[in-house]
């Protein structure tokens, strides 16, 4: 009876932990973004792209559930910051900002092991006959390049010689605008460089390419603050693990689904 007893307190109290993790405010981009995030606006549509479902197995991997809070990208971290959401994606321009908690390696960097890694890749006309081997840093000097507005590496584009261009509000629209000539290049972060080439060669047929290198490797964190990491620490430690281990084996299975 005893060892029944024993038990029985064992079970509750693993239900209990996973109870305690309660519902996960996660706010995320209310831009259309295939294949990563679907449809424009605050509603979550069904699809609603790799991202999302991963975001819904990120929580389910610690026995959490999930409300989705879509958000302008400038009003993403201003949300993480003063609690309005729990948890939302963030780069590297992140380290260090007040209010935001990431994962840390042992050196306390950012722990890129427990981050989606992400290729930011320039698509450009195939008319203007662009080498696809070409180094796209040397090809954004003196040249009017798309980016999504609040990009963080817009600056190392800068940098690089580009005159910026960040009128285009979604994906979509940026690719237009490359077509129609408005922009020399579109460079967007990708976590699989040929994630849509699909996309692309249906829509546009043919006339707009991706270079083959891509312009530089990034990280993608999922980031809380201080106030819910210090009330369910354990169970943010528990998702930013399965980001490490199954995560992203898991995330580029969620993405066949949308670009074969």
């Amino acid at each position: 009876m005893k060892r029944k007893a024993f038990i029985a307190l064992c079970l509750l109290a693993a239900a209990n932990a996973f109870a305690d993790c309660g519902t996960i405010r996660i706010g995320y981009p209310d831009q259309h973004r295939p294949p990563y995030w679907m449809g424009n606006g605050p509603t979550v549509p069904e699809p609603p792209g790799a991202a999302v479902d991963f975001l819904r197995e990120l929580a389910a991997s610690g026995g959490c559930t999930v409300e989705l809070v879509r958000l302008p990208m400038m009003r993403l971290r201003s949300s993480l910051i003063s609690g309005a959401v729990d948890m939302a994606p963030v780069d590297i321009t992140a380290d260090g900002q007040p209010g935001i908690v990431m994962p840390r390696d042992p050196q306390g960097k950012p722990d890129t092991k427990r981050a989606t890694t992400l290729a930011l890749v320039a698509f450009v006309r195939a008319k203007d006959g662009f080498m696809h081997d070409a180094d796209p840093m040397d090809l954004v000097r003196g040249k009017r390049v798309g980016v999504m507005y609040g990009s963080s590496y817009a600056k190392r584009l800068e940098s690089a010689g580009a005159i910026l261009d960040q009128g285009g509000p979604t994906v979509p629209s940026n690719f237009d605008k490359l077509q129609l000539g408005r922009i020399d290049a579109f460079v967007v972060p990708l976590l699989v460089a040929t994630d849509m080439d699909k996309y692309v060669a249906e829509r546009y047929k043919g006339e707009l390419v991706r270079l083959e290198k891509p312009v530089l490797k990034s990280f993608n964190w999922i980031a809380t603050n201080p106030a819910y990491y210090g009330a369910h620490r354990r169970d943010v430690d528990t998702l930013w693990n399965w980001i490490g281990t199954d995560g992203n084996k898991r995330f580029n299975q969620l993405l066949r689904k949308y670009i074969e």
